[in-house]
């Protein structure tokens, strides 16, 4: 069993029960078996490993406060079918919701491979330099992706 898979049979639901995290499903009808996830949780950015010039725009706390993607997982026969694009979709929707609410300054995650970072580049995530696979986006570039993709849905 792989690492997504394992989290999501044997950590997911406990986590979530706990207030840890939450996991948020994609089923499949009629029979609703899963076939992608994704879990997020609060989470905070030592500044300490934030660029200098990202440091200038921040206040003066020790943390500043994120989003973390912990999981995104797509089942394997519904790969390359664009739910892992629906699912990071809704999931950056997911965080402007919850930084609309009680705050959120960067969305945060870790990229599993080299082939997830350059997907995650391509939507606007930077690497956080020395810190690998660690990758990161401001919420203000996320409301703008978010808005962007709204806008695009609307002229279809």
């Amino acid at each position: 069993m792989d690492r997504v898979d394992n989290f999501l049979v044997n950590t997911a639901f406990r986590h979530h029960a706990e207030d840890h995290s939450k996991t948020y499903v994609a089923v499949e009808p009629p029979s609703n078996r899963i076939i992608g996830f994704y879990t997020l949780s609060p989470h905070a950015i030592d500044i300490s490993t934030l660029p200098l010039e990202t440091l200038k725009k921040l206040p003066r706390f020790s943390t500043i406060s994120a989003i973390y993607l912990a999981t995104l997982g797509v089942h394997l026969t519904r790969q390359g079918h664009g739910l892992g694009t629906y699912l990071m979709a809704d999931f950056l929707k997911t965080c402007v919701r919850i930084a609309n609410i009680g705050g959120g300054h960067f969305v945060v995650l870790d990229a599993i491979n080299d082939d997830a970072a350059r997907m995650y580049r391509r939507i606007g995530f930077t690497d956080l330099l020395d810190q690998e696979p660690r990758m990161l986006m401001s919420m203000a570039r996320v409301r703008k992706a978010v808005q962007g993709g709204e806008r695009r849905m609307i002229g279809d």
